[in-house]
């Protein structure tokens, strides 16, 4: 069926722009100030003509009783801009300090629990994956290359609110420019496998690493989430730059819940927090559980 005509023109109205604002902040709890209205007009053209509106508020109305509809819109609206081994410090602590000092802290349960909240396409929980993966080869040099946990239980959890982007971290299928040049050739041997043909110029994540990661969908905004247990380590960068202060407080307060005693949080490089009694600053954008 050919897609619904929706004028380039069609604006939204300034009373009905506040109305999304809203339900999307009650939903997602992601705050967009007026300057956003310019792109939330272009992006939701899409949705209108996937669905066969032809004007905004009707499309209002659909969201309101569609929460698959609801997680498109989100798709649209937000940015899924990553790679692996961003900000690759945090990386680097992941993999030289805190595994070896859990090795020693979890003895007792051999377990070790990592949260990605807000993963994108998968490039961090991959990259978190790999940090740890490696690790354990530094720690237990004798260890099987391809299995090298020698009895210890390590999962990774990898959420995000958009089903698209999770969709994608699954198939762990990228450009080989989300690698960074100086991603050393061993690495990549080790973790990925190289495309061909149909699939040339691109790297696929090699299935021992995906058996360690588990994916899920999870809205912030809801009241409870499904954990029963707590988490070493939980990453969530570049994620609040999207929320208000109380979002940003209520979400600290989750991860403060579901962190280990001991456990860290990771954030991105323009999230710092300040003057909080439940983190102190170890490191660049890293904070460990008071």
């Amino acid at each position: 069926m050919p897609e619904t005509y929706v004028p380039d023109n069609l604006q939204i109205s300034d009373e009905l722009f506040q109305l999304f604002v809203e339900f999307i902040y009650d939903f997602a709890g992601i705050r967009l100030n007026d300057q956003k209205k310019t792109l939330v007009t272009s992006r939701f053209q899409k949705r209108l003509r996937a669905l066969g509106l032809t004007s905004y508020h009707d499309y209002y109305k659909r969201v309101k009783l569609d929460q698959d509809e609801c997680v498109m819109m989100l798709n649209c609206i937000t940015t899924n801009t990553t790679k692996f081994f961003r900000e690759n410090h945090h990386f680097e602590l992941l993999r030289d300090e805190l595994i070896p000092s859990l090795l020693e802290s979890r003895r007792s349960t051999r377990k070790i629990r990592i949260w990605s909240a807000g993963c994108s396409t998968g490039e961090e929980p991959y990259s978190i994956a790999i940090s740890v993966w490696e690790s354990f080869l530094e720690c237990f040099p004798d260890a099987d290359p391809y299995d090298p946990f020698c009895g210890w239980d390590v999962r990774i959890l990898a959420t995000d609110i958009s089903t698209d982007v999770l969709a994608a971290a699954q198939r762990g299928l990228y450009n080989i420019d989300q690698i960074p040049a100086g991603v050393p050739k061993e690495l990549l041997q080790r973790y990925f496998l190289k495309g061909s043909k149909d699939f040339s110029g691109m790297v696929t994540v090699k299935e021992m690493l995906k058996r360690i990661i588990r994916f899920r969908r999870l809205n912030f905004k809801d009241a409870t989430y499904p954990f029963s247990g707590k988490f070493d380590i939980i990453f969530c960068r570049n994620v609040m730059i999207y929320f208000d202060e109380a979002m940003k407080s209520q979400l600290l307060n989750k991860f403060h819940h579901y962190l280990a005693h001991d456990g860290h949080l990771f954030l991105g490089h323009s999230e710092t927090m300040f003057a909080s009694n439940q983190f102190s600053p170890v490191g660049i954008t890293v904070y460990r559980r008071h």
